[in-house]
């Protein structure tokens, strides 16, 4: 003769294996894919799989203590989701500050249920304020994260609710709203993870380049400038950014038409790649007119008197093919590549002011230098 088996401990298994299952996935897939949420998720898990088992049987584990350690790593993991939304820089900081809290709590949460639920209630709120701030940016993903908040405060609010000890029925209800949250939080987490490498996959699949001159892509440039930046903070190395403007373009549009504007730029695209010194150093187009230049390992004084003035002189070398009567007429405005934190784009965007300022005043400099207080003092436009 059997005994028969309750069916709660049946779904409390269920529930906790299911968690166990969930904790697994999150490690493999984690090292698998370098997808540091679902890293992040599996400790929460694991908290959330303990605050369980402490409520069942003779365990020296305080429920309220541990489970009040769940929402401060899931809090941890949330800011890692939300990485990606500026709009919620400094909800992330306050929910940093609430996660910090309530390991604090949980000490207080063994003597006090009011610890747990006023820990909830501050992570709550914090977390709403985040998920709400973020919303747009984070669809469609997101919606998962309600159920799993809403499973997470029932979870807290009916375990302080509740007093030791505990039966089974207890247990059976804070481990399938934890299932849930676990759940919901490693979809959500999934679901980014997935849309996040998708992104990733087309940015690097993207051509690095330019289809018609031949010259890099100003996404390579740019990571290019980051690179020297960091070789700059680091060893003193420096390197300088310079855009170079074809001053003749639109008239040679004008004379001889657009044709003979394309071979223009091919031939210009060509001329600068043939002046570069170093094999570190890269051109890239910027626009139809301009181009971009990293010179590696040489300051501004050395860089003018080497790379730039070699672009100047292979501009008036020769004819150009379309237009023999015709050449190259180059304008450079350039700058050493600060060790601050500059963003490449407010680099090129500052340059690209002045080269316009030289253009419309028709300077006959055709070689400007600007320092670093000229650089901090020139106003950010787009082109």
């Amino acid at each position: 003769m059997t005994d028969t088996i309750d069916p709660a401990q049946l779904w409390l298994g269920a529930f906790v294996g299911a968690q166990v299952l969930l904790l697994f996935s999150c490690v493999i897939k984690a090292n698998a894919y370098g997808e540091r949420a679902l890293l992040l998720h599996a400790p929460a898990t694991l908290m959330s799989v303990l605050s369980v088992l402490s409520m069942i049987g003779r365990q020296p584990l305080a429920p309220t203590a541990v489970l009040l350690l769940v929402p401060a790593l899931a809090g941890v993991q949330l800011m890692d989701l939300m990485s990606h939304a500026s709009e919620v820089r400094q909800a992330r900081r306050w929910l940093f500050v609430a996660s910090a809290i309530l390991p604090v709590l949980a000490l207080g949460a063994i003597y006090s249920d009011w610890a747990l639920v006023g820990g909830v209630v501050l992570w709550t709120s914090v977390v709403l304020l985040v998920v709400v701030r973020g919303w747009r940016q984070s669809r469609p993903w997101n919606w998962w994260l309600l159920p799993a908040l809403v499973a997470l405060a029932l979870a807290s609010f009916r375990l302080a609710a509740d007093a030791p000890p505990y039966d089974i029925e207890d247990a059976l209800w804070q481990a399938g709203l934890l299932a849930v949250w676990a759940a919901c939080t490693y979809v959500a987490t999934d679901w980014r993870g997935r849309i996040v490498g998708e992104t990733r996959a087309r940015v690097l699949g993207r051509t690095t380049t330019d289809p018609l001159t031949g010259l890099a892509t100003p996404m390579v440039l740019s990571q290019r400038v980051q690179a020297a930046r960091n070789l700059t903070r680091r060893y003193g190395h420096p390197s300088v950014l310079m855009i170079v403007n074809i001053d003749n373009l639109g008239a040679l549009t004008d004379e001889f038409g657009p044709e003979a504007a394309e071979s223009a730029v091919l031939a210009a695209a060509s001329r600068i790649r043939g002046s570069l010194l170093r094999d570190g150093d890269v051109a890239a187009r910027l626009t139809h007119s301009r181009m971009g230049v990293l010179a590696e390992g040489c300051a501004p004084a050395q860089a003018a008197a080497t790379v730039a003035s070699r672009i100047l002189v292979a501009g008036l070398k020769e004819p150009l093919p379309a237009a023999k009567a015709e050449y190259l007429h180059f304008r450079i405005v350039m700058t050493a590549v600060p060790p601050g934190e500059v963003e490449p784009i407010v680099l090129l965007q500052k340059l690209n002011t002045r080269l316009d300022q030289e253009v419309r005043g028709a300077s006959e400099r055709r070689i400007v230098t600007l320092s670093q207080d000229e650089l901090s003092d020139t106003p950010k436009t787009l082109r």
